[in-house]
Formats: C-alpha cells, structure tokens, sequence
C-alpha cells in the first residue's frame, strides 16, 4: 500500500498515554530498538491506533521552548516498525510540514525508516503559516492530519 493510503484511511483510536518527559520506551515507538533518552525541554505521548488489518502507533514529540513539535506515524509489522511520515512544525522555519518517502511505501525498518525523507510542501514553498501551538492542539492536529477517530465517531477535534 502507498505511503499516501496508509496516511489517508481512517484509523481508529484502541489507546493512548498521557504526556511524559521521561524516557520513552519502544514500546511507545517501535522504530527504536532500545529505549529512546528524553533531552531536556522534550516531552513525548504516543497512541495505538489501527485500520483494518493494520496496527499503527502515532507518537508525538514537542519542545515548547524551542517551539519544535513533529508527529510520527508508525507502522507495525510482524517483520518490523516502519516510518510512514512525520508531522512537524518548527518556530525557526515556520510552515506546517510533512515529511515522507512515497518510493519506499514503508518497507524499510526500524529508525533508518526515518532517513532520507522528502518535505511536502518543498523548502521555499509558500506556506508560512504561524501557530500557537500548545501540546493539546498539537496532538489533536496530529491526529486529524494522521485520520485517527473515536471508535465511533468524527475526527478529533480539540481533544488534548
């Protein structure tokens, strides 16, 4: 399946943490092989969210401080964690942004599924809107951009 298929169907929400500046486990992002360390200022939320056949964990990670917040879609298989694209809005170079590999469809592995990803919209595009995010509406975003929903129900709106 395509990169933008996995991104585009509707995901339902089985279970999420609350926010946390400790270590993040692999458990809450399965790209990572062994406990991810927590840099001061990052705080990190993650949720299992699946689609059909497919089990995905969205992960979350923001630095109010330095105003940097990206959101991971994950894909979980037998073989593996694969990256499908990441989220992100940086205050330095503003413009909400995307970041995803349409060649690969998720088929490689672990965080070298993060590499050598493309930026959509391209680096000089114009879409410098500013945000105030906070982390509530930054999750919610995340998860409307990423399709995530209740069990029954529209997509998040405002949910923190």
């Amino acid at each position: 399946m395509r990169v933008r298929q996995l991104i585009e169907i509707r995901k339902v929400l089985n279970s999420e943490t609350p926010w946390s500046d400790s270590d993040m486990p692999p458990r809450h992002a399965p790209i990572y092989s062994k406990t991810r360390p927590t840099k001061a200022g990052w705080r990190w939320r993650s949720a299992k969210v699946s689609a059909g056949s497919f089990n995905f964990v969205l992960v979350a990670l923001c630095n109010v401080r330095r105003d940097n917040w990206k959101a991971i879609l994950i894909l979980e298989r037998p073989d593996g964690a694969s990256a499908v694209g990441r989220f992100e809005y940086h205050g330095s170079h503003p413009g909400l942004h995307c970041h995803s590999n349409c060649e690969r469809s998720g088929l490689e592995r672990s965080a070298k599924s993060l590499d050598n990803l493309d930026r959509y919209p391209k680096v000089g595009s114009f879409h410098r809107r500013q945000n105030a995010w906070t982390e509530g509406t930054f999750w919610g975003a995340a998860k409307r951009f990423f399709r995530v929903e209740r069990s029954a129900g529209p997509l998040f709106d405002d949910v923190p």
